[in-house]
């Protein structure tokens, strides 16, 4: 989950802090200046908070005034001055939450921030059925196969991000010569799984990679190979691999939109696509873990649903996580 900070104080950035630190939670600051020009890049239903604190009183009724009519996000007030004398304000003008400057003498608190969040969609109009239609609508369908997919030409993809856990350690364990082995043996294994169900390795980078599925609007068999990959770990450990060791890997899942180029052409491609799933494979899952971001979620074949747990909000985007399989 994005949070997006406005204000010129250094107290209030400090009181973030321990939710920086939390891997489901991503802070940017920005000064109170840069109100009007930085909330018009920020995505639909994203929580932001803004200080109020060192504005005059005429001012701080504009910017609660501009703020009211900011009703496709969550807002938040800060009094980092102790200078507003109604924090019911703020309430009445739509604000789900109020820090004032008896809260930042102590970092804020994770579970309280879960609790504004929670408040905070309640306030935000419903997502219509149609909204969600619309949305799909911007697919732009790959297909079931690989045959019409060309390069230079956007589509929307199944994306698997796959990466090795425990890296340090093996590179200890095998060295240099040995580790590029294993790496290899992993790369082509995880190549033969995934191809009789139309994925391909996009991207490879020292213990794992992107790889791309097409999408027709409907079949995710992305999400099987997916399952696949972690039930057989123990299994391709002993009998595919000969060194005496249980491989652990993360596992990511989205779809999303992306210029599709070769294998090898991918290295000017800029996408929010490829960046979410990078992101979200590299640095909120954690080792041994398969995850799905909500609109993978509504792929998983039927009588699956319940292998799948709800794991939370990341960079705006409910978050799945398979089941640990016992």
């Amino acid at each position: 989950m994005n949070i997006t900070v406005f204000t010129d104080s250094k107290p209030v950035k400090t009181a973030f802090e321990k939710i920086e630190k939390n891997k489901a939670y991503s802070v940017a600051f920005f000064p109170v200046g840069d109100l009007k020009k930085e909330i018009k890049k920020l995505p639909p239903r994203s929580l932001l908070y803004v200080d109020l604190g060192a504005l005059a009183a005429p001012e701080q009724k504009k910017t609660l005034t501009f703020l009211e009519k900011q009703d496709d996000h969550m807002v938040g007030v800060i009094d980092s001055k102790g200078s507003i004398p109604d924090m019911a304000e703020a309430f009445h003008r739509g604000s789900c939450d109020f820090i004032g400057k008896g809260l930042l003498k102590n970092p804020l608190d994770v579970k309280r921030l879960k609790g504004v969040l929670e408040y905070g969609e309640k306030l935000l109009p419903e997502v219509e059925e149609e909204t969600k239609t619309a949305a799909q609508r911007d697919y732009i369908l790959s297909g079931d196969s690989w045959k019409g997919i060309k390069a230079g030409n956007e589509y929307t993809f199944c994306f698997m991000f796959i990466e090795m856990d425990n890296q340090k350690e093996l590179k200890r364990s095998f060295g240099a010569q040995n580790l590029e082995k294993v790496i290899t043996e992993f790369h082509d294994y995880v190549a033969s799984l995934v191809a009789p169900l139309m994925g391909k390795i996009w991207m490879w980078m020292d213990f794992g990679g992107l790889i791309l599925f097409p999408f027709d609007g409907e079949k995710c068999d992305v999400i099987l190979a997916g399952i696949k990959l972690m039930m057989y770990r123990g299994i391709f450990s002993v009998e595919d691999f000969d060194y005496d060791m249980i491989f652990s890997f993360r596992i990511a899942l989205h779809i999303g939109n992306t210029v599709y180029e070769i294998r090898g052409d991918t290295g000017e491609l800029v996408s929010d696509s490829i960046n979410s799933i990078f992101h979200l494979g590299q640095k909120y899952a954690k080792p041994g873990n398969l995850y799905l971001t909500e609109n993978m979620m509504e792929h998983v074949p039927h009588g699956l649903e319940k292998s799948f747990l709800d794991d939370g909000i990341y960079e705006g985007r409910e978050i799945f996580r398979m089941r640990q399989l016992q």
